[in-house]
């Protein structure tokens, strides 16, 4: 408590300190005004003065009144397109809940690799992942905590043994950094994915818009590379060998008590796949020398649809469509649970980049970056990361990109080199937290299980973190900007004006 009140007192003295101080040569006055919104934002965030969701409205009052932006500039970016995306994202995640899908999804998937320990492991990884590519990470581990400690209840009971002293601890961080990681594979997993892309087109409006199909081909890769290394690192650390002990039936006692497939759940995935098609299938596929038409494109739709529309639209067929039960696949009293906070954290977010741009901040700060310039794109790359991994440890992963971003494009623009080779690598960095145990809602989460220590979990988390600091080097700096067709220098759209 001690913390929030100090915060709160020390973000109001920062803001008022660079508000009365003179702008900088080259800085305008709304610019100034801009760098002591960041300031309150940040400190607020960081220490949680007040909740961080609430903390994403100061543009509303603060950016008109310093003149900044107007009250209607500043209002639409919380209206921004791929924030009411994710709330229609939230939305599908809702009706997936509500119809079971994502634990009949799970559990399959862990019955079928069988009861070898490290089996169980691997596949509890890969239904984690899969859920977590739909359904928010803290939720994900939420569902796949108690199905993770009931395997690990049965097997203490049934004698365990030296392959299984540590299997628990084992199998609740596999589902806890999972969780993290599946968030990455989808534009609209997580956050932060959803919070970058609004940045990045407040930023550079004349860049190539981020679709999902985009996001894909590298998102997908990266938790097909994590997801073994994991894997390996999780029972080589803690040693886990030998099969479960031979009363173990709790996978397939859940899936009886789940019953047959329901009409709710088949259409649940039915809107769901529509939407993934919607997405995928918007603009033209290239397979090769052959050239798929988007069907956008091909109804004449061209530049009037946007992934938010194709979100919205599978929104309201949930809401229509009947789950075969007299109820529809989502109601109103389930949707008003979806966390809208979160939605208002992106928009907070796109309202600081939008005042970054108008005032001149952006370009201001890029002048003073000037020096990275000599720099090689491999070392500043290694730093940005190094530097996020251990930032987004001790503060929330979309305040940490919210209060980076706009930065990080800058230094880009500073130093002549394609903004995505920061901006995009950060993303991934913010929601790589393994190590302590409030970085992200999932560690939180397993820690409750009581079979994860802090410690434990602080020492296994590191060796992951340097892990992850040399695979997202590799993936980014070798594999990313050949895959998206990215030049590395810096492209026209970037340039300042």
């Amino acid at each position: 408590m001690l913390k929030r009140y100090i915060g709160l007192f020390v973000g109001i003295a920062a803001f008022i300190v660079i508000v009365l101080l003179p702008a900088p040569e080259g800085l305008s006055q709304e610019g100034m005004y801009t760098a002591a919104v960041v300031a309150l934002m940040s400190i607020w965030w960081i220490t949680e003065a007040i909740p961080v969701y609430v903390t994403a409205f100061v543009p509303l009052v603060v950016y008109p009144s310093l003149k900044i932006l107007t009250p209607a500039a500043t209002a639409s970016n919380y209206g921004h397109n791929y924030a009411l995306m994710f709330l229609a994202v939230f939305f599908l995640a809702k009706a997936i809940e509500t119809q079971q899908l994502h634990k009949r999804i799970a559990l399959s998937i862990i019955n079928f690799f069988g009861t070898d320990r490290k089996r169980i492991v691997l596949s509890t990884m890969i239904a984690t992942a899969l859920v977590s590519f739909w359904i928010a990470n803290v939720t994900t581990a939420l569902m796949m905590l108690p199905i993770g400690m009931a395997i690990a209840s049965k097997d203490e009971q049934s004698g365990g043994g030296e392959g299984g002293k540590h299997f628990a601890t084992a199998l609740m961080l596999a589902i806890a950094y999972t969780a993290t990681i599946g968030g990455l594979g989808t534009l609209i997993a997580t956050p932060t994915n959803m919070i970058f892309v609004g940045i990045y087109e407040n930023l550079f409006p004349d860049a190539p818009p981020i679709t999902f199909f985009m996001w894909l081909k590298v998102g997908i890769p990266v938790v097909l590379c994590f997801i073994p290394v994991l894997w390996y690192f999780l029972i080589k650390y803690f040693k886990v060998e030998g099969s479960l002990g031979s009363n173990v039936s709790v996978i397939k006692d859940e899936l009886q008590a789940l019953g047959k497939v329901t009409t709710g759940e088949r259409r649940v995935l039915f809107v769901a796949a529509l939407m993934v098609l919607g997405w995928v299938w918007k603009d033209d596929l290239a397979l090769g020398s052959f050239t798929i038409p988007g069907w956008v494109g091909l109804v004449g739709l061209k530049g009037y649809i946007h992934d938010s529309t194709i979100a919205m639209a599978g929104a309201l067929i949930l809401f229509a469509m009947p789950d075969g039960k007299g109820n529809r696949l989502i109601t109103w009293k389930e949707a008003s649970q979806v966390p809208w906070g979160v939605v208002m954290i992106v928009g907070g977010g796109y309202a600081l980049a939008a005042g970054f741009v108008s005032s001149g901040l952006a370009n201001w700060l890029g002048g003073q970056l000037s020096f990275v310039e000599g720099l090689s794109t491999f070392f500043i790359l290694a730093f940005v990361l190094a530097f996020v991994l251990f930032f987004t440890e001790f503060n929330s992963n979309t305040a940490t990109v919210n209060i980076l971003l706009p930065v990080l494009a800058s230094t880009a623009v500073a130093a002549s080199i394609n903004p995505l080779m920061l901006m995009l690598p950060a993303t991934f960095a913010c929601s790589c937290a393994f190590m302590m145990p409030a970085a992200t809602g999932p560690n939180t989460v397993v820690l409750g299980s009581e079979r994860v220590s802090v410690s434990q979990m602080m020492k296994c988390g590191f060796w992951l973190n340097l892990i992850t600091f040399v695979l997202l080097i590799f993936i980014f700096y070798f594999f990313a900007l050949p895959v998206l067709g990215l030049e590395p220098d810096l492209p026209t759209w970037a340039m300042p004006k």
